[in-house]
């Protein structure tokens, strides 16, 4: 029973229309096989050398390094680690009493940032083996309902936060600098209605000088730190924006995803009427996520119709020519976050202009996250998602699945969150009855940029009130995870927590 026919709430889904009948992508792509063949996703080498090498040396850790350092053509870094999908979960993980909304590592790898209901942003020093050391924790004290989304700068001296308010606030990483300064979204002559909004996602620029933010009254912000106003505010969508980023280094390429089922490019170049260069057609359900490949090129997004998808920017619908198409709504109106997707999946949009289409994930329950692989280690060969089905999944770019990481099965069964739940409800005086939705909800993950591992960051225990940081590293001939129950183990922490509960950080 889903928590909506639990509670007697139910929704009107509208039939779907105006689309194609389902049509899965064949696997493997064509498509998406000449995608990973034209260098532009890492070296690729020739198709005979490929072929000679697999007979001369088989595909073990030993044998690959043997070969890297007799050959007299030093390759890149990415050809020989492209292979090291993760494959296998530590034992242990870090565990909150709130769920975690997002958890990314650094550019550089070396710090590794969650954001959490709890309304803390912990950082980790990632330096050293797991467990990490909490390096500093930032209390997000003006939050509403939770901390939504939050951006370390490039090099690593600032953290940004957002929450169900227009007011970001920008925190130094140092734990010896303390406080927090607010950037009021809002400010600059705006109407006071406009500060009943959400920020749902947030980015820094490449030069940590400016924050992107999507909102809940659907427009895009750009903000000038230095100056403390606001830039731009575009209002191109009809509903909420819930994804946006940075599109290249210089800044001046910017995406944004709503559900208004629409992801639109903008080129701040040409701006003047505050018009999009253009829109991405191709979801029949609202965006919960972009990912840029940050070229200027290349799009990652994940959407309600349960599918993700890959963009190329040369191939989006001009602005004129979008307002000269009928206006349709393909969505069936379905509340991901209580209902099961209607479908059918695969449903084409009758305008589709992505490159390639991944399926076998849930988006549901909240807003699941998707990303490129890192670029030094794969040459973003692969792209992977969390999912509400509590795995990370992960493909390469012409379909197929490389592998999927349960994540549920390895913490979402865990005693330890429920142990929790019944001593929380019963400090409350409420009765547990146990049960429930057990099953982890993965909707953030991230890889790290130089090693073989990936951090999934997950809703756990009854009906997901509890939140987890797994870690997934490649091991050397595990063909398929066997998911051992994980473990909690002790943090070292360095004295920013005053509130901290020794069962909170394990």
């Amino acid at each position: 029973m889903s928590f909506a026919e639990h509670f007697g709430i139910y929704f009107t889904v509208q039939p779907r229309r105006n689309v194609m009948a389902s049509q899965l992508d064949p696997v493997p792509n064509p498509k998406g096989a000449e995608l990973a063949n034209s260098g532009e996703f890492g070296y690729v080498e020739s198709k005979e050398y490929q072929i000679k090498s697999r007979r001369k040396y088989p595909h073990s850790l030993g044998d690959r390094l043997f070969r890297r350092e007799t050959s007299f053509v030093k390759y890149p870094s990415s050809t020989f680690c492209r292979n090291f999908v993760p494959n296998h979960t530590s034992k242990n993980f870090l565990h909150y009493h709130a769920r975690t909304y997002s958890g990314q590592f650094s550019e550089d790898g070396s710090f590794f940032f969650t954001a959490s209901q709890d309304f803390k942003v912990r950082l980790y020093d990632t330096t050293q083996n797991f467990p990490w050391r909490l390096y500093k924790t930032v209390r997000a004290d003006m939050a509403h309902w939770t901390v939504t989304d939050a951006s370390l700068s490039r090099d690593n001296k600032w953290i940004a936060y957002s929450s169900i308010s227009p007011v970001v606030h920008l925190a130094s990483t140092s734990p010896e600098v303390e406080g927090q300064e607010p950037l009021d979204f809002s400010a600059g002559g705006y109407n006071d209605i406009h500060r009943s909004y959400g920020i749902w996602s947030i980015r820094f620029s490449a030069d940590g000088r400016e924050i992107v933010a999507g909102a809940g009254d659907s427009c895009m912000y750009v903000y000038d730190i230095e100056t403390r106003r606001v830039l731009l505010q575009l209002e191109g969508h009809t509903d909420d924006v819930n994804a946006v980023c940075f599109g290249d280094e210089s800044g001046n390429i910017l995406y944004s995803g709503s559900d208004d089922q629409l992801i639109k490019v903008w080129d701040r170049r040409s701006l003047r009427s505050k018009q999009e260069a253009g829109v991405l057609l191709g979801h029949v359900e609202g965006i919960t996520y972009i990912d840029s490949k940050k070229d200027g090129r290349y799009l990652l997004s994940n959407g309600k119709d349960q599918t993700m998808k890959l963009w190329d920017i040369r191939k989006l619908v001009s602005a004129d020519k979008f307002r000269d198409m009928e206006p349709k709504d393909y969505s069936t109106r379905f509340d991901y976050r209580y209902q099961r997707f209607p479908g059918p999946v695969g449903s084409r949009h009758p305008n589709d202009c992505s490159v390639m289409t991944y399926t076998g994930h849930q988006v549901l329950r909240t807003l699941i996250r998707c990303h490129f692989a890192p670029p030094s280690t794969s040459g973003s060969q692969y792209v992977y998602s969390g999912s509400s089905d509590g795995k990370v999944h992960i493909w390469s770019l012409d379909g197929q699945v490389k592998n999927i990481i349960d994540v549920s099965a390895a913490s979402g069964n865990n005693a330890a969150f429920h142990t929790d739940a019944r001593e929380r409800y019963y400090r409350l005086g409420l009765r547990f009855t146990g049960g429930g939705d057990s099953v982890a909800c993965v909707r953030d993950a991230s890889w790290h940029p130089y090693l073989p591992i990936i951090a999934s960051s997950a809703w756990n225990g009854y009906s997901a009130e509890e939140g987890s940081v797994m870690l997934h590293q490649w091991l050397e001939g595990v063909e398929q995870e066997s998911c051992p129950e994980a473990k909690r183990v002790p943090m070292t922490l360095d004295g920013q927590d005053d509130d901290y509960d020794q069962d909170d950080y394990f």
